[in-house]
């Protein structure tokens, strides 16, 4: 397993991390080269509040930015897993299993407001 939360680099673009913590971390429609780029996790920001429905809608969240990234081959399956550990944070772990069979975890907190 390789390590969890290692910064992003941008000049590492062709590393798979990096393309998932880019998905997940970039507002759909705010990137030039492609509106459909990122996730709608900003909406659930903006709308201000955590509640028992957040989980499941920031899973489906999480899986609809990274859905792309098994499209085009670049993983064989990304399962994400998500639950409300306070009144305004979700933990996430996302697990992406590679082509050659190998996995790597992207564990990390979302703070809602």
């Amino acid at each position: 397993m390789e390590q969890a939360n290692k910064p992003a680099i941008l000049e590492n673009w062709n590393d798979i991390r990096e393309l998932v913590m880019m998905s997940i971390g970039t507002d759909k429609g705010s990137w030039w080269a492609d509106p459909n780029f990122g996730s709608e996790l900003h909406l659930l920001r903006e709308a201000g509040k955590v509640d028992g429905k957040t989980a499941g809608t920031f899973k489906r969240m999480l899986q609809e930015c990274l859905a792309w990234i098994v499209a085009d081959g670049l993983a064989k399956r990304i399962n994400c897993f998500v639950e409300r550990t306070g009144k305004n944070e979700l933990s996430y772990t996302v697990e992406t299993i590679k082509p050659d069979g190998s996995n790597f975890f992207i564990k990390d907190v979302w703070n809602g407001v």
